[in-house]
C-alpha cells in the first residue's frame, strides 16, 4: 500500500521524517543570502545522503553539491546532479577507475594535499581519457587534512597545472573545528583568521601565474562570515537543510526539519520509554530532544529504547513523539528510507542511498 497522501499517524515507527515546509524555508534563507552576497552555495551531501532530497534541492535553486566520499558523489550523479566536488582526498588504485568513470559523466572535482596523490590521479585520468578538476586543500586550523597555507599550496598548484588529465581549479579551506563554537564573536574572529590565510594563499598562486577560479569553504556554523569575504567564491554548508538540536542554538535562523517518529511503549510514574534507540537516533554529539515537549528530557539511549523523564500523568502507551537528534548527519546514516512530509501528510518516500556505506 502506498504511503503517499497518508497522515503520519498511519506510519509505523521508528521512522525518519523530513518536514518539507521547514526545508523550503531553510533553503530559501541560505540561497537568498548566497545570491545577495555573490557566492555560490554548494550544499554538502554528507548530511543528506539521499538522492531524492538532492533532486528536491536542485529544483529549488541548489544545482551544485559536494560529497565527503566517492560513493556519495556517485549517488548524486545518479540523481541527476552535474556539478560535484568530493571535498576530500581520493586515494588508492581501487577507487581510480570509479573516479575516472564519474569524471566522464559530470563536472567533477576532488581535493588533494599530496604530490604522490596528484601523480596517481593524473595517470588514472590519462588512462581513461578523462579530465578531473582539482582543488588544493589548505589547512586553516582544523588539523585534519590539507597542506599549510602559502608556499606548500603553491607548489601543489604548480604540479597540478602541469599534470595531464588534471585541471587546477582552486582551493578549499574548511573550518570544521569552528562550526559549533557557541560564542558568535569568537567564532567569527577565528573564522576570519583562517580566511585571511586561505585568500592570502590564493594571491600567492595568482602571482605565480596560475588562475584560481574557485575558493571554497565554510559550514553552517560559519557561512555568514565566509559568504562575501573578498577572494572567496563559494560556501559549502550542509546541516542547514536538516539541522539538529545541537546545531540549532548556534544557527537559530535554520529550523529542524529532521525528526524520528517514535511510539511510547512503556510508562512509569517518572519516565516513559520510546521504541527508537541509538540504532535510529545518533547520540555521538549528545542527547536528543523531544520535539515541542519542553518539560520532557531524554536521559538515556540504549540500542532500541529512549528513556524520557517527565511527569507521565499525561502520557499513555501508544502516544507518538518526534525526536530531534543531536547529530543530523550521523542519524541520516542510520536509516535506509526518508518519509518527506508536508503539513502532517506524506508527500514523498525517498531511499537514503548513501547511508551505511564507507566506500
Amino acid at each position: 500500500m502506498s504511503l503517499l497522501g497518508q497522515s503520519i499517524d498511519a506510519l509505523d515507527t521508528p521512522q525518519l521524517l523530513l518536514d518539507l515546509d521547514v526545508i523550503d524555508a531553510n533553503l530559501k534563507r541560505m540561497f537568498d543570502a548566497g545570491r545577495e552576497r555573490g557566492v555560490n552555495v554548494r550544499t554538502h551531501f554528507k548530511s543528506l545522503k539521499c538522492g531524492g532530497l538532492a533532486k528536491y534541492i536542485q529544483e529549488r535553486g541548489g544545482a551544485t553539491f559536494l560529497a565527503a566520499k566517492l560513493n556519495e558523489a556517485e549517488v548524486l550523479a545518479d540523481a541527476g546532479i552535474r556539478d560535484i566536488l568530493i571535498a576530500n582526498q581520493v586515494v588508492g588504485a581501487q577507487k581510480m577507475q570509479r573516479l575516472a568513470a564519474l569524471a566522464k559523466r559530470v563536472q567533477l572535482r576532488v581535493c588533494v594535499d599530496d604530490a604522490g596523490n596528484i601523480e596517481q590521479l593524473s595517470k588514472a585520468m590519462q588512462a581513461n581519457n578523462a579530465t578531473l578538476g582539482v582543488l588544493v586543500e589548505v589547512d586553516i586550523g582544523m588539523a585534519r587534512c590539507g597542506v599549510l597555507p602559502g608556499e606548500p599550496a603553491v607548489a601543489l598548484a604548480q604540479q597540478i597545472a602541469k599534470s595531464p588529465g588534471l585541471r587546477f581549479d582552486g582551493l578549499q579551506g574548511y573550518d570544521g573545528h569552528l562550526q559549533l563554537i557557541a560564542d558568535a564573536k569568537e567564532r567569527r574572529g577565528k573564522c576570519i583568521e583562517g580566511l585571511e590565510q586561505l585568500t592570502g594563499t590564493r594571491r600567492l598562486i595568482e602571482r605565480a601565474g596560475i588562475p584560481v577560479r574557485v575558493v571554497t569553504g565554510a559550514g553552517t556554523g560559519t557561512w555568514e562570515f565566509v559568504a562575501g569575504f573578498p577572494g572567496v567564491t563559494e560556501i559549502q554548508p550542509g546541516s542547514f537543510v536538516l539541522m539538529d538540536c545541537v546545531y540549532h542554538p548556534v544557527r537559530p535562523e535554520f529550523a529542524c526539519s529532521l525528526s524520528i517518529l517514535s511510539t511510547v511503549i512503556s510508562v512509569r510514574p517518572k519516565w516513559y520509554t520510546l521504541d527508537a534507540g541509538s540504532k535510529a537516533i545518533s547520540k555521538d554529539f549528545g542527547m536528543p530532544q523531544i520535539k515541542e515537549q519542553v518539560n520532557e528530557a531524554v536521559t538515556r539511549l540504549s540500542e532500541e529504547h529512549t528513556k524520557v523523564e517527565c511527569d507521565t500523568a499525561h502520557v499513555k502507551i501508544g502516544d507518538r513523539r518526534e525526536v530531534l537528534p543531536a547529530h543530523c548527519c550521523a542519524t541520516m546514516n542510520l536509516h535506509r528510507q526518508a518519509i518527506a512530509i508536508r503539513k502532517g501528510k506524506v508527500e514523498a518516500v525517498w531511499p537514503i542511498e548513501a547511508s551505511g556505506r564507507y566506500d
